[in-house]
């Protein structure tokens, strides 16, 4: 059996397969209850009594991949690959990032589970394909000619011609507090809905979760505010890592925060925003922008790559 793992900041999931098509014994566990990502996985195969069941692994984590020695971005955890390998999957052992373990799902999607978003000229292409997912933190991957590039995307400084209206207001006080700029993961992630909301407000029900101020189930006029507000960033971020990458073949979205954000009542303006360009637009008019809607897309990149070992 093959353990796979999606592994963020602040909750790991968990699955094993026998078969590199089917996935059983779905778990996730809170990842600040454990030390390590040695410590995340054997609690799991414990639980399972998978312990000497299990001698390989695919394991997608919320880190840069660029040497042994692998980092999380948003929470104190490290671990050595090599290290990982010798004491639970010495048979074999896949490490990635966590959006390019999501992108290998993307060639395997069925339509019913792609919403688009808008109306664009046409349907995907063979062109580059990037998987965009706000999260814990803003992730990105590229899928050029069926290779996965993994990137830090979501680190890009917004560009002032975008920080206007409410969103000065937002970037001055993220700039006091933080004394920087503000990058797009800044606002596009959890933490960042959060911190909107909470200027917003200015401190007032700042309890709320990201979730609650999207869903914004109690018509909070500063919830509609932060979401109209997230709406315009994630749809201007687009604009530009599409540019960048020449994303013919479709701008993918995946993630509960984009599911719970966008509703067909923004698709329109949404849309628009991303196409908001002098010079590009006819470019950017041809981009379909789809919405992944199922809620295991890491398990399934796991189960694609799982193939290979």
């Amino acid at each position: 059996m093959i353990l796979l793992a999606d592994i963020g900041a602040t909750n790991a999931r968990f699955c094993v397969t026998s078969d590199c098509y089917n996935y059983e014994h779905s778990e996730s566990l809170e990842v600040i209850d454990s030390s390590s990502v040695e410590e995340l996985c054997d609690k799991y195969l414990k639980r399972y009594e998978l312990t000497n069941r299990v001698s390989k692994a695919v394991i997608g984590v919320a880190a840069p991949i660029i040497k042994d020695e692998v980092s999380f971005v948003n929470v104190n955890i490290s671990f050595s690959i090599k290290g990982l390998k010798n004491q639970l999957f010495q048979e074999g052992l896949i490490v990635v990032n966590d959006l390019a373990l999501q992108a290998h799902a993307i060639k395997g999607l069925e339509k019913n589970e792609l919403s688009f978003i808008g109306i664009s000229k046409g349907q995907p292409e063979e062109g580059p394909k990037i998987l965009v997912s706000p999260g814990t933190g803003l992730g990105l991957a590229g899928i050029v000619d069926q290779q996965i590039v993994a990137t830090e995307a979501g680190h890009l400084n917004i560009p002032q011609k975008e920080i206007k209206n409410d969103l000065k207001k937002i970037s001055d006080s993220f700039i006091s507090k933080s004394k920087r700029a503000p990058t797009y993961e800044d606002f596009l992630s959890g933490k960042g809905v959060r911190f909107i909301y909470k200027v917003l407000s200015e401190d007032e029900g700042t309890n709320l979760s990201s979730k609650e101020i999207l869903e914004n189930k109690n018509l909070n006029e500063d919830c509609s505010k932060t979401k109209e507000l997230i709406v315009y960033l994630l749809a201007s971020y687009l604009r530009y890592v599409a540019l960048v990458w020449g994303s013919t073949g479709g701008v993918y979205l995946a993630g509960s925060i984009v599911n719970t954000l966008i509703t067909e009542e923004v698709h329109q303006t949404f849309r628009e925003t991303f196409e908001s360009s002098e010079t590009m637009q006819d470019l950017l008019k041809a981009i379909p922008l789809i919405l992944v809607t199922i809620d295991d897309i890491g398990f399934r990149g796991a189960l694609e790559l799982s193939k290979k070992l």
